[in-house]
């Protein structure tokens, strides 16, 4: 046989096949319209009115996280909600599924389950470039929908650790007015729920997702079954060090430069602390601005915090030492005796000096020191210019070594278990 003729034969067989599967399937959806089109048929009443409740088997397949935001504490999600059920009204005798594609006005003429998300905010059903819903009939009467929903879901965050936290976020599902009377959830047991490989998120590592089934009791309504998938969020910590851990470090140092300047620099010393700790005030303001307004201390409000502490410290001890030595030159101007040494003219010399009075009288000086006793001003003078050079020199040792020590408590406390997988997070 040539292999023209095998061709010819070939393309037969094929629309023979193709012929017959059309043949079925309208075959298959006349059976369906028969059945949407009888007089007993309700779309209004789930299967088995009246009977045993109806098991509905959901699947959810996320395909994105995004944008968790600490001020609405919210987060947005993209996922394909998968149901399947019994429905003996559409049994038929076949071999093959009807399927109702995207725009099929069928599906809205057959009964689907009222699930709805617990903790929504926002959602909606993507209808680019058509409506994003599926259904498909299997003989026995077992009925798939599937759908592609994007929604804005409530997450609790608990934010005393930020950002060395990890927060759990999820969905709830339940179904708004079938009680476990009449529709029982429960997850797909092959499935349940699963992340998209692809899923990532700037901020966080997301963790695997966990399925839990509950049930809730509503007063004088019932009780209703309650699906809830949760994932831990696991907050990455290197954008805050660099954004405000490390420069508010470095600005807590650069306050310390003013202890190794004179105390007579005043522009310099006063300058230096005032821009350090308006910078650490904007540094804060700008951290503070990005979180929600919670009424309980975050980790980086206790940082930023002690740091400010530490920068007016500085400017304040500045301040005391200046004023010391302020207090030592009223002091000097106010002596007596404020120039270092007198003109021999006021000594009584003998007359039998070989010196000439006028060389005398001009160039020869004698320092005070050595004639006389330091007056109780000068000895203050001295004690308050000394002390305030002994608070410069120790304020170098003391404020290192407090803000080391602060460091030393803060970071052990704040990352114990963060890069523990195991611990479980609220």
């Amino acid at each position: 046989m040539s292999s023209k003729t095998m061709l010819v034969l070939g393309t037969v067989l094929a629309m023979f096949v193709f012929s017959a599967v059309s043949s079925g399937n309208k075959r298959y959806k006349e059976t369906l319209y028969s059945v949407i089109k009888d007089e007993d048929y309700d779309p209004e009443l789930r299967p088995n009115a009246g009977g045993p409740p109806v098991n509905i088997s959901v699947f959810v397949y996320i395909t994105s996280i995004h944008s968790l935001s600490e001020v609405s504490m919210d987060y947005g999600a993209t996922l394909v909600l998968s149901l399947q059920w019994d429905d003996p009204r559409f049994a038929f005798n076949g071999t093959e599924d009807i399927d109702l594609r995207s725009g099929s006005k069928l599906v809205d003429k057959i009964w689907t389950p009222d699930l709805y998300f617990v903790n929504v905010k926002e959602g909606k059903l993507h209808e680019i470039t058509m409506s994003n819903k599926h259904m498909r009939i299997m003989p026995a009467g077992r009925i798939l929908y599937d759908m592609r929903v994007s929604l804005i879901l409530i997450c609790h965050l608990h934010l005393h650790r930020f950002p060395m936290d990890r927060q759990r976020c999820g969905l709830e599902i339940e179904s708004f007015g079938y009680t476990i009377r009449d529709m029982q959830l429960d997850w797909d047991p092959h499935t349940g729920v699963v992340m998209a490989p692809e899923v990532t998120m700037s901020e966080f590592n997301v963790g695997d997702p966990n399925n839990i089934k509950t049930t809730v009791e509503y007063p004088a309504v019932g009780k209703f079954d309650k699906l809830t998938c949760s994932f831990s969020l696991h907050r990455q910590l290197i954008f805050y060090v660099m954004e405000h851990y490390a420069p508010s470090f470095l600005l807590v140092i650069l306050s310390w430069v003013s202890f190794w300047l004179s105390v007579e620099a005043t522009p310099a010393r006063a300058s230096l602390g005032i821009t350090t700790a308006l910078t650490l005030t904007t540094l804060s303001s700008s951290a503070r601005a990005q979180m929600a307004r919670v009424s309980y201390t975050k980790a980086i409000d206790i940082w930023m915090l002690v740091c400010l502490i530490f920068v007016f410290a500085a400017l304040l001890e500045f301040a005391v030492a200046s004023y010391l030595a302020k207090h030592t030159e009223a002091i000097y101007s106010s002596d007596s005796y404020s120039e270092s040494s007198i003109p021999l003219r006021h000594l009584e010399l003998k007359e039998y000096t070989s010196v000439r009075p006028e060389l005398l009288r001009n160039d020869l000086r004698i320092n005070m020191d050595d004639v006389r006793p330091e007056s109780p001003r000068e000895a203050r003078r001295r004690s308050y210019k000394r002390l305030s050079r002994t608070i410069d020199k120790y304020s170098r040792g003391f404020f290192p070594l407090a803000f080391l020590f602060f460091n030393s408590v803060y970071w052990p406390f704040y990352l114990h278990n963060y890069y523990d997988d195991d611990v479980d997070v609220h």
